[in-house]
């Protein structure tokens, strides 16, 4: 038995870490070039973090099949909460771009939906009391 050797399964994990690595170094590079001010880093920086927390909260989504990991929800409607704000400042407020009002309505209509389905156990205790 080679201590040196890694068994397949055991080199999946590394392969996928280093290729997400690669992925967050190279990326952000071309990017860059549009970064030429203030209004253009906020729009850019808004919209990357609206495209990691998206499908974030989509695969948050999952704690739906379960009953008792339902009401997680709640609480993981605070990513979405949290994105509204941020992205509502970055992409409309700062760089007075009402036309961009769209992405954080997106994500506060993904936290009221997540609160909702959170919650549509409690109600169905409350009414059978």
């Amino acid at each position: 038995m080679d201590m040196g050797q890694l068994k397949p399964m055991e080199r999946f994990g590394v392969v996928s870490l280093t290729s997400i690595l690669l992925i967050v170094i190279f990326i952000p590079s071309p990017a860059q070039g549009l970064c030429i001010g203030p209004e253009a880093c906020g729009i850019i920086a808004g919209t990357w973090l609206s495209m990691l927390t998206v499908p974030l909260c989509s695969l948050a989504f999952l704690l739906v099949w379960w009953p008792r990991t339902r009401r997680w929800l709640q609480f993981v409607a605070v990513i979405p909460g949290g994105m509204a704000i941020l992205t509502g400042y970055l992409m409309v407020i700062r760089v007075n771009r009402i036309d961009l009002l769209f992405v954080p309505l997106l994500h506060l209509a993904l936290m009221i939906v997540m609160i909702l389905i959170g919650r549509l156990d409690r109600n169905k205790e409350t009414k059978a009391a």
